[in-house]
């Protein structure tokens, strides 16, 4: 059996991380394995490119250990992380205004949170609706935009030296390699990077991984400064002027499509947050499936001798880094990964039974 591969399904942004860093990591030291991304449609054409691209460990974390720690570390990694892919990204450090409605909770949502009042929140962002109360900032928080991402990861990626397969549905998977459609066998070190799809790689012992639906919609013509959260959504700015408005959280299983009650739930709190945005053109909407798990961890070790990272939930973008260079570090050289994350956690917990 050849061992001198990895084989990575999925294509998304995090098979495509994954690849770009084990194919980085052996290429530093004169060789190895080579790299190999199987994917069934087209690279990134799932989550990955229907995210929002906010980069907000602190807030996404509502203060949970290790979720919390893990999110800052990987924001840390954005800034040189971006700049080693040699393409605009949309990479910005905004930060973040966690707005307070009468009705909302006035609590901090992270220690490094500042309160600002109603007047001081306004003066950083003016379309802000007049009965606010005012406004947790958070500075450091930042945003990318997925759709230049992950085009550019893939690309720095191929360049490092991976290959990248479309149109591949594996049928087979273990320790030693995957069987495809057609019958071929793809041996080597495998690496599930299927996302919400990840409990339903054939041969890949089941996970609690599951797909929530989030709708989202683009807005343009009322642009805002700085990410901005409230009570049910949220308004990323792009550099191109638009705003990108989020977005529903769905249990409805792979029901793909945009909803008239998801795109007025988006909006109703869209506009409800800076007014001035029910005058703004309507670009369009569209939706994806975030991969959730029962505690809201992501998924990364091995399992049965094959490697997993899935069940990222809402930060898919934010992980990809650090998640990448830790499975690098793993598979390369046979570093450690954090327990806590490790796919096994869920049969203890007699978890694996609830895959739907």
């Amino acid at each position: 059996m050849e061992r001198d591969r990895v084989v990575i399904v999925g294509g998304g942004l995090l098979g495509c991380a994954v690849a770009l860093e084990i194919a980085r990591l052996q290429g530093a030291r004169g060789g190895g394995a080579e790299v190999v991304v199987l994917e069934r449609a087209i690279v990134g054409a799932e989550a990955s490119s229907a995210a929002a691209g906010i980069l907000a460990p602190r807030l996404e974390a509502h203060g949970r250990e290790p979720l919390r720690s893990i999110g800052v570390e990987s924001l840390t990694l954005y800034p040189a992380w971006v700049a080693s892919l040699g393409a605009d990204v949309g990479y910005a450090r905004v930060g973040l205004l966690k707005v307070v409605r009468p009705g909302d909770s006035p609590a901090s949502p992270d220690v490094d949170a500042r309160w600002l009042d109603a007047a001081a929140a306004r003066a950083m962002e003016p379309g802000l609706a007049p009965d606010i109360l005012g406004a947790w900032s958070l500075p450091e928080e930042a945003t990318v935009d997925p759709r230049k991402l992950l085009p550019a990861v893939h690309a720095a990626a191929a360049a490092a030296g991976a290959t990248f397969r479309v149109g591949e549905e594996v049928t087979a998977t273990d320790a030693a390699g995957v069987t495809l459609a057609s019958g071929e066998r793809v041996e080597g070190r495998v690496v599930v990077c299927a996302g919400a799809w990840t409990a339903k790689v054939p041969g890949l012992r089941a996970l609690p991984v599951r797909p929530v639906r989030g709708q989202l919609v683009a807005l343009s013509g009322a642009p805002i400064r700085h990410v901005l959260c409230g009570a049910g959504g949220y308004l990323v700015p792009r550099m191109d002027g638009r705003v990108i408005a989020g977005a529903t959280v769905e249990d409805v299983g792979f029901s793909r499509g945009v909803t008239a009650g998801g795109v007025r739930a988006v909006l109703t709190t869209a506009t409800a947050m800076v007014p001035g945005l029910a005058s703004a053109s309507f670009d369009g909407a569209w939706s994806g499936f975030r991969p959730g798990t029962p505690d809201e961890l992501p998924a990364i070790g091995a399992v049965d001798g094959v490697w997993v990272a899935s069940g990222h939930y809402r930060n898919g973008i934010l992980l990809a880094p650090l998640t990448a260079r830790w499975l690098a570090a793993a598979i390369v050289d046979g570093a450690a990964l954090p327990a806590v994350f490790s796919p096994g956690r869920f049969e203890e917990r007699g978890g694996a039974a609830s895959v739907g």
